[in-house]
């Protein structure tokens, strides 16, 4: 008897991709986000930045129309004595904050200096999406 269930729900098993269809090739691509830092400053929105803030933040979506983001977690960081700079990648968009942490609140000119630091070097974030082909 109950090798009759066995068969019975693999049988069901097996029929339930019966109405697939291939749409096309999923393939995973690495893209590059170029600019990061120019990217950011623009994306800032209405932020004021005149008056100090605990921090500051921007955010840079890097998906478009169909594409199903993998990317998940760190792509950048710096930590210092006067410096906190995190990016993190999550649902198709990067999501930075920085700050000059010299005092208790932060200035927009230090900690847009922190940020550049940040990306010397490498003034892009590499993440990975699935997309068809």
């Amino acid at each position: 008897m109950k090798m009759f269930f066995v068969l019975a729900s693999m049988f069901v098993a097996f029929s339930a991709n019966a109405a697939d269809r291939k749409v096309g090739n999923v393939i995973a691509v690495e893209r590059e986000v170029p600019e990061i830092y120019d990217t950011c400053l623009s994306n800032m929105g209405d932020q004021d930045t005149t008056k100090p803030r605990s921090f500051y933040s921007c955010a840079i979506k890097y998906t478009t129309a169909g594409e199903i983001p993998v990317s998940q977690g760190r792509v950048l960081r710096l930590k210092t004595d006067k410096c906190d700079v995190h990016g993190e990648a999550f649902n198709g968009v990067i999501l930075i904050t920085f700050a000059n942490i010299s005092k208790d609140t932060a200035t927009f000119e230090p900690s847009r200096s922190c940020l550049k630091n940040a990306l010397t070097g490498k003034d892009y974030v590499k993440a990975i999406v699935y997309t068809l082909e």
